[in-house]
């Protein structure tokens, strides 16, 4: 990718733009790379491309996004030097949101008009940016990813939002944000084409020279290559889907909402306040329930009680609708050596991923999922350190959400054949990492607690003090009891959790880098840590026998040294 300031060397070349729509993308026969009867020309030509006018939306809809995040951060600091609920309504507000909310706008047709693009020579260019311009050149055949996106506003007038994603980046690489949903689908076929021809070039040594000049290499599979990537679209094979009640499944034993709650902690007095007068106009007064004796210890208890369900249900549900909106239609499918995972109840999302870039396979089960027999997947491949993304939108992971043992265990065997999660004979981190972290870093403020609870002779201290150091002995000791490894010679696991539990595989020839360290102590009682770097994240698992972290480092290495696959 190429990132610098606008120069006006290319902009003058060519000065002449237009809007693209859906009749001017033009329909034309297609060459020997595509053996079809028709199809999209993905080429633009010379000329730049404006996009379409709904694409401000798109923009402004962004705009007030980072604006909102931003906004959160600075709520807390406003509930607290004055009333909001007070000053809500005042003149100063409105004229501040009134502001914002057009500069808002204004900025999305900005946006809009200092964006433009063109699919040429092979290459997809892009002009874009306000206040920092920035021109982006990315080869068809370098891109990885593809992903499609159709907001819901997008979708009654047939558009799509393109990104593209290479190889050597955790970020969204470039955005066409709006263009006929058949061009983004025609753009895609090309640059799977494009990225089988580069393969191939590499695996007969040509490298960079498979495409030069804008010409298609001619391999004598061209036509076949190109028969086999449009058949594997028409022909795609859907792997799982998630049904309604998988989802609300997965909303409930994957409960995010906390966030929330914890974002409008600033508000809690204010809805309290507002509880308590709903309240007593029905005739129930809060402080003659606590104050005084007017019910039994019983029945408050049951009032209280009452009230937690009832909350819990809200967060429940807060947290179902939220998985039904990003998981809604869930399918995962194979299309020739890629899969793709298309969800979203208003925002239709599409992920694609091939299947040699997945570093790792993550079946993940919480507490609630381990009482369902239910198991979160996902399949990881590149990412970069320093950077967090979302989860269920980063264009780095594939998630099967809420699937059972079975699903997973068939899953994780059609991406990796031989892979076997569920019967492995691991083997387990010493005892001794319960002692290192209880001693290193528990042990001293359990004994300051607890002399101060003693030297003030107040129980409760000294009861804490106790209390949470043995919750802590005994979360070590689940942590210790579920974290280990093993290696079959095709594969290495690792099973880690607390309460829940957590399993990973990948390939041995995929890792980048591979650790082994030693303390002094750890030294002296044989025992060492080792550390696996893949492009997906690193991977520890502490306190083994020494003998067998070499061993298994060696052989870890072997397999990179001598297989040599690619697999970007």
């Amino acid at each position: 990718m190429i990132v610098s300031e606008t120069s006006s060397n290319q902009a003058s070349e060519h000065n002449q733009s237009k809007v693209l729509k859906p009749d001017t993308v033009q329909q034309s026969l297609s060459s020997d790379a595509f053996v079809q009867e028709t199809a999209l020309k993905v080429e633009t030509g010379d000329e730049w491309q404006r996009l379409s006018l709904i694409s401000i939306l798109y923009f402004t809809i962004r705009n007030f996004t980072t604006s909102a995040q931003v906004l959160i951060y600075t709520i807390p600091a406003l509930a607290i030097s004055f009333n909001i609920w007070d000053n809500l309504l005042s003149p100063e507000v409105l004229i501040g949101a009134g502001i914002l909310f057009l500069s808002t706008s204004g900025s999305g047709v900005i946006s809009f008009l200092m964006y433009k693009f063109r699919v040429h020579n092979q290459h997809v260019e892009i002009h874009h940016g306000v206040f920092q311009r920035r021109y982006t050149n990315l080869p068809l055949w370098r891109i990885q990813n593809v992903k499609i996106e159709r907001p819901f506003y997008y979708r009654p007038f047939g558009y799509a939002l393109v990104v593209l994603d290479t190889a050597g980046s955790g970020k969204e690489e470039a955005k066409i944000v709006a263009v006929p949903e058949d061009y983004a689908e025609a753009l895609k076929k090309q640059v799977l084409y494009e990225k089988a021809q580069f393969d191939e070039g590499a695996l007969n040594g040509l490298g960079d020279e498979v495409i030069s000049d804008g010409q298609s290499s001619s391999f004598p599979t061209q036509t076949t290559r190109a028969e086999t990537i449009d058949a594997s679209h028409s022909n795609e094979e859907v792997l799982n889907r998630r049904s309604v009640k998988d989802i609300i499944i997965h909303g409930i034993t994957n409960n995010r909402v906390w966030i929330i709650l914890g974002a409008a902690a600033p508000f809690y007095d204010d809805v309290f306040g507002v509880v308590s007068e709903w309240l007593a106009d029905k005739g129930l007064q809060l402080n003659q329930l606590v104050g005084e004796q007017t019910v039994a210890w019983w029945q408050f208890g049951l009032y209280a009680f009452v009230v937690l369900m009832m909350l819990m249900a809200l967060v429940a549900l807060l947290s179902v609708g939220g998985a039904l909106f990003t998981f809604y239609g869930y399918t995962l499918s194979r299309s020739g050596d890629r899969y793709i995972r298309r969800s979203g109840l208003l925002n239709k999302l599409e992920v694609s991923m091939r299947a040699s870039r997945i570093q790792m396979i993550t079946a993940k089960q919480d507490w609630l999922d381990k009482i369902l027999k239910r198991v979160n997947l996902y399949f990881e491949q590149n990412s970069t350190a320093g950077q967090q993304m979302q989860e269920l939108m980063s264009p780095n992971k594939l998630i099967v959400p809420s699937v059972t043992e079975n699903e997973a265990f068939a899953l994780s065997q059609e991406v990796m054949p031989g892979c076997d999660l569920r019967s492995r004979n691991y083997q387990t981190i010493s005892k001794r990492f319960i002692t290192f972290w209880l001693l290193a870093g528990w042990t001293l403020p359990f004994i300051v607690f607890f002399a101060i609870g003693a030297a003030s002779s107040h129980l409760d201290i000294m009861l804490g003090a106790l209390v949470v150091y043995g919750a802590v002995a005994l979360l070590l000791t689940l942590r210790w009891w579920r974290w280990g490894i093993a290696y079959d010679n095709k594969y290495v696991y690792i099973r880690r959790g607390r309460v829940g539990v957590d399993y990973q595989c990948f390939e041995p020839y995929k890792a980048q880098q591979v650790i082994v360290k030693q303390s002094v102590f750890m030294k002296r009682r044989k025992q060492a840590t080792i550390k696996f770097v893949l492009a997906s994240g690193a991977v520890t698992v502490p306190f083994l026998p020494e003998e067998y972290v070499n061993k298994l480092a060696d052989s870890v290495l072997f397999e990179v040294e001598s297989t040599r696959k690619s697999w970007m």
